[in-house]
This record gives C-alpha cells, sequence and structure tokens, in this order.
C-alpha cells in the first residue's frame, strides 16, 4: 500500500499575521499547522509561509477559493492580505509529519513551564510543569510571541501574587494558557472560545495533561459568566480588546490583573488610550517579535 497523501495549502504572509492565517486553516478543517522558522535571537522575517494539510481527495480549487475569501475578509485589520494568493499540491504523508515536527521543538518559559508536543518524552529530571500541547487543531502552542509572552506574564504574576482563586482565559484557543493557570496552581479556571473546534480541542488538552478537573470549558460571552474574576487573560485582536474594555471592566475584580495579547507594537498605545486611569493601571509591558503583552491592574475607587 502506498503512503498516504494530503493537500498541503501554503500561503506567504506578513509575519503579524501568522497567527491569525493559522487560525483560518484550522477553521477551514487542516490537520496542522506549518509555520517558516527563524532563530530567535534574530528579528523575525517580514513575511512568512503558513502551511495546511488537508486529506488529498478535498477539493483543492473550492479550498483555495474559500481561503482567498477569508484573507479578504480580515484585511480591514491586514491590508495587505487581500494580495496573498494560496498554492496547494499534494505531498506524501511522511514528508508532513517529518516537517511539521521540526516546527514544535520543545519549548521552556519563564522559570516553571516547559510546553511539549505529543511526540517528545518528558524530561526526567525537570522541576518544570510540563504541558503538553497537540498542536495539530485549535490555535496555541506557546511559539508564537503572543502565547509566549502571555505564558511569561502568568507565571510571573503567580509567582509575585500566588495563584488566584479563580481565572478567565477569553478566546482559549487550544487551551495552553489555561492549563498553564492549573498548573500553576489555579484551582478552578473558566475557559471561553467561540469556535466548537478549539472548545473539543481545549477539553482533550485539559485530559491530556490532567487538569480537567480545574478547567470549565465554556462558549458563554463575558456577559453570561456567573462570576467575577481576579485575572483575565486574553490573547485577541487589539480591537476586539479595546471593545471589550467595557465588559472587561466589570468582570475583573478591584486589583485585579488583566493580561491583554495579540496587539501589535504600533498598536499598544490604542489599546492602553482604551485602558486607561481612574480604572486601569499598566504593571507590565512585555514585547516580542513585534507583538506587545500589556498586564493591567484594575485599580479600586
Amino acid at each position: 500500500m502506498g503512503a498516504e497523501r494530503w493537500l498541503r495549502v501554503g500561503v506567504s504572509v506578513p509575519t503579524e499575521a501568522v497567527e491569525v492565517v493559522s487560525y483560518l486553516l484550522v477553521e477551514l478543517g487542516s490537520s496542522g499547522i506549518a509555520e517558516g522558522e527563524w532563530k530567535p535571537d534574530t528579528p523575525p522575517p517580514a513575511w512568512t509561509l503558513v502551511q495546511g494539510f488537508f486529506p488529498s481527495d478535498q477539493d483543492s480549487g473550492a479550498l483555495l477559493a474559500r481561503l482567498t475569501k477569508h484573507l479578504r475578509s480580515i484585511a480591514t485589520e491586514y491590508p495587505v492580505l487581500a494580495t496573498c494568493v494560496p498554492a496547494c499540491e499534494v505531498i506524501a504523508s511522511e514528508s508532513w509529519q517529518e516537517h511539521w515536527k521540526t516546527h514544535f521543538p520543545p519549548l521552556p518559559v519563564g522559570q516553571r513551564l516547559l510546553v511539549l508536543p505529543p511526540w517528545e518524552a518528558r524530561p526526567a529530571q525537570s522541576k518544570r510543569e510540563v504541558i503538553e500541547i497537540n498542536p495539530s487543531m485549535a490555535f496555541g502552542t506557546g511559539h508564537h510571541a503572543t502565547t509566549y509572552t502571555c505564558l511569561e506574564a502568568l507565571e510571573a504574576l503567580c509567582r509575585t501574587y500566588g495563584p488566584p482563586a479563580q481565572a478567565l482565559d477569553l478566546g482559549t484557543g487550544s487551551g495552553i494558557l489555561a492549563i498553564a493557570l492549573a498548573k500553576l496552581g489555579t484551582p478552578s479556571v473558566w475557559a471561553t472560545d467561540i469556535d466548537p473546534t478549539a472548545r473539543e480541542e481545549a477539553q482533550q488538552n485539559a485530559r491530556v495533561n490532567g487538569v480537567a478537573t480545574a478547567i470549565h470549558i465554556s462558549a458563554a460571552n463575558l456577559n453570561e459568566l456567573p462570576t467575577h474574576f481576579p485575572l483575565i487573560v486574553a490573547n485577541l485582536f487589539a480591537s476586539t480588546l479595546i471593545a471589550l474594555r467595557p465588559a472587561l471592566t466589570h468582570i475583573l475584580t478591584r486589583s485585579g490583573h488583566a493580561i491583554l495579547s495579540g496587539i501589535q507594537s504600533d498598536q499598544a498605545e490604542a489599546v492602553l488610550q482604551a485602558f486607561h486611569a481612574p480604572d486601569w493601571t499598566l504593571v507590565e509591558r512585555r514585547s516580542k517579535d513585534d507583538w506587545t503583552t500589556l498586564v493591567l491592574r484594575r485599580d479600586s475607587d
């Protein structure tokens, strides 16, 4: 029997749009995502090749048309996406699997966390909390700058103040941030996402990591959640964060912290202008690869 074959769809996009284009491919049914690599100590390239993998019997023309339509639909956030042209080819499964794995090496984060894909053995002597994430479905492996800096910020807050009694991961994707919170000691984490594929993958990842009882997966929006939270993490678009400011102000407890990410560095000031005094105070700003993560405190009256 010959090797299983797959349809590989690739599109070169501005590096700052890699996250959202990866998510589009997942929404279209990709069984895996591969992104162009660069060395951590060097500036990221201006453009990055993003690839998705689909069953070979899928209609390639229809798939490319749908992806192109999606790219055009988000061109208000990333105007250059309107000119990006995806392409596809059929490849053998062995070629995909080996190529794919090179994009997800073990990832130490901060002082306590280690993100591993399922094919990597867990280190026997490591004192780090291992987060096993399957990168085949919903977005969030820790390798993107926004997720990485969120993980750093979560660890830093838990180290300074201790793990909160409960927390919210808004737009959870793969569940990696919710799992990190549970691993760091938070006994109750709400993880919300409007995408059913993301919720299913987050639930599976929570089970694999042994924290399913601590994480509540939900499709509820902010106004439907039954409680307030002393810690919220939201890795979303800058425009979405700004629109959610009133709801976040309401649901975060006084003196609580919000970690806001998914913010291109040139959009950070606009987010800070929305999250302004007297309700909010900037505690910390983390930057990586032209992305910014903001740690804010909800001030008391």
